[in-house]
């Protein structure tokens, strides 16, 4: 059994070298040493240079164990080496980051800069918190805080000599940071981190390939793309002699590789193929004139708008940007379009066709959105943002002209790249989107609209629209039935008994409550019985008021409660009440001609087939 001193040196020999697969053994060896020496203070460091030893290769349950095993050794010992403890739990952070698992990463971030808060400490080890912390924000797309992060690293290590490689981590970082900020980043950043790193480390070290990496991303954004293309695949050897082909490290970079490849050999064929119809390649190479540039083409310049129209709806535009962008990637990537679709759905009252000018003032842009199944989107969500961004980038020099409708588009156009399976997801709570009665019971119905509202404009592989199309069936007819009976109950409770008790004891401030309470019932109600998922409140009675089932007596009536005193409205809500039983009557949902709806709700609940819903209270929603 080696020395524990002499098996240190050699760790530390080879991680400076970068060759972290050969240190593992060691590591281990060590680990097993200071077990059999009782050494607790020397087992934590090991095992957290073991746990981050097998997050760079990719081992992530082993990677957790030894992490773990390091901060009970802490815990169930009390040791009192805080900043220690601290930097453990900033390790378990930093392995949940790398897994995804951004819950459990973020709070032991907070727990571990609980402590080195406590300690006021500026060290090495805060340093290292500061730059891991970061990347969290960046990955959770935070990245004002991330970029904050990163310049206190910046500030606490440039003037330090000892601290140079952490400095050029920070430099490295900064880069992708601000790139995401959509600031100027600077090249002198990575040249920076460069320099520092052909110094203090190699270039064999992985950290050096982190740099290489981001000076590729720089070259590619600038359209060099064989530079970019030289410095990946120096990246990749570096990452494969340090990590393995194995690891995400490696992984990456390849899909770096491939992607860029394919992006020059695309070119490549289309300008042999095409000659001169490729655009110079200056700034717009990656678009080609064969792309129909003349907006008298555009479908919004056809007979169904007239010549008056000043302004362009989100899915007039979004359509526009659909129509260029599918081309591109059809003659760019015709394997990915076969697999693609296009369309414009989610939050914003441009997915309802609600948006006017006023809706401009705030978080508006011409977008559509290309959505790929999780495997295209891991292997091409990445670069597919950088080559739409020169190509809608090129395509707005193109189309700039005097057409106001045309400037309004091209001025702020974006395509978003999203998974399909992470849309529904984080919509619905299901990848595929709810299917039983359990499912769309912890859905709420605004969801479920944002889901399913606006339009696809181009489905080739047919996987979004399959789950769009079932959930526009609307709920299983029991859910349904279950909604209206609790619904006309709340409406029953608010309008129908509390306004007026309200007005008798003169709480004028409970009494417009109520008459809330019950606009919002009543607009869940029709929205039920036309089988459509109610928008965010705001929207609701604009949607409702469209509605075949009650959409123009919702309309004229719901304004006139909101107009009339507040003593004329008790009559407003039993008009409301009386039609909704006649409405009720008319769709076979009751016999009843009771006006009271609490006997209503009753006899909706009666036609539930499933006996333990139908059992159910029927003021359970």
């Amino acid at each position: 059994m080696k020395n524990l001193d002499n098996l240190m040196k050699e760790v530390h020999s080879l991680w400076r070298q970068g060759k972290e697969k050969d240190m593992k053994p060691l590591l281990l060896e060590g680990i097993n040493i200071c077990k059999l020496e009782n050494n607790k203070l020397k087992l934590i460091e090991l095992l957290n240079d073991y746990g981050g030893c097998l997050r760079n290769l990719g081992e992530f349950e082993e990677a957790e164990l030894s992490l773990k095993e390091a901060i009970s050794i802490f815990e169930n010992y009390h040791i009192k080496d805080k900043k220690a403890y601290a930097t453990s739990i900033m390790n378990l952070a930093n392995l949940y980051r790398e897994k995804k698992d951004y819950f459990n990463s973020e709070k032991c971030f907070l727990k571990a800069k609980e402590i080195f808060d406590s300690l006021s400490d500026k060290s090495y080890s805060y340093i290292g918190f500061l730059n891991n912390f970061s990347l969290f924000y960046k990955e959770t797309k935070d990245y004002f805080n991330a970029e904050k992060l990163q310049l206190e690293a910046i500030r606490l290590l440039e003037d330090n000599d000892k601290m140079k490689v952490p400095l050029a981590i920070s430099y490295n970082n900064l880069y992708e940071i601000q790139k995401l900020l959509n600031k100027n980043s600077s090249l002198d950043n990575l040249l920076k981190a460069e320099k520092i790193l052909l110094k203090e480390t190699g270039a064999n070290h992985p950290l050096y390939a982190s740099v290489l990496n981001n000076l590729a991303d720089y070259k590619f954004s600038n359209k060099e793309y064989k530079e970019s293309l030289s410095l990946y695949k120096k990246s990749l050897d570096i990452v494969k002699n340090c990590y393995g082909e194995n690891s995400e490290s490696y992984l990456s970079v390849l899909n770096n590789i491939k992607f860029v490849e394919d992006f020059i050999n695309t070119i490549e064929d289309n300008t042999n193929a095409l000659e001169s119809n490729y655009i110079s390649t200056d700034d717009s190479s990656v678009v080609n004139n064969s792309f129909d540039f003349n907006s008298s083409n555009l479908f919004f310049n056809s007979s169904n708008h007239s010549s008056k129209k000043n302004r362009l709806n989100g899915l007039e535009r979004a359509e526009f940007i659909f129509k260029y962008s599918s081309e591109f990637l059809k003659e760019m990537f015709p394997n990915l379009y076969n697999r693609s679709c296009f369309a414009l759905v989610g939050t914003g009252s441009e997915c309802l066709g609600f948006d006017d000018s006023t809706s401009e003032d705030h978080d508006f842009s011409s977008r559509c959105q290309l959505f790929l199944n999780k495997d295209d989107y891991n292997l091409y969500q990445e670069n597919l943002n950088k080559v739409f961004k020169i190509f809608l980038s090129s395509l707005k020099e193109k189309l700039i002209t005097e057409n106001n409708l045309i400037k309004n588009i091209v001025e702020n156009m974006n395509l978003e790249i999203i998974s399909i399976s992470d849309f529904y997801k984080y919509y619905t709570l299901f990848e595929n989107g709810p299917r039983t009665i359990y499912e769309y019971r912890k859905v709420p119905m605004d969801l479920l609209c944002v889901a399913t509202n606006g339009k696809v404009f181009m489905d080739n592989l047919g996987e979004f629209s399959k789950i769009r199309n079932r959930l526009l069936e609307f709920y299983p007819e029991d859910i349904r039935l279950k909604k209206i009976a609790f619904q006309l109950n709340k409406m029953a409770q608010s309008g129908q008994y509390n306004y007026n008790r309200m007005l008798k004891r003169d709480d004028i401030v409970a009494s417009n409550i109520a008459q809330a309470e019950f606009v919002n019932h009543y607009l869940n109600l029709v929205h039920l019985l036309n089988r459509k998922y109610m928008p965010f409140y705001k929207w609701a009675y604009k949607s409702a008021s469209t509605l075949p089932i009650l959409g123009d007596f919702t309309k004229d009536k719901l304004r006139k409660l909101s107009n009339s005193s507040i003593y004329d409205k008790t009559k407003i809500i039993e008009d409301i009440c009386s039609t909704v039983v006649y409405e009720l009557n008319r769709l076979g949902y009751s016999n009843s001609k009771i006006d009271f709806l609490t006997y209503q709700a009753e006899e909706v609940r009666k036609l539930i087939s499933d006996k333990s819903l139908r059992d159910e209270d029927s003021w359970i929603e």
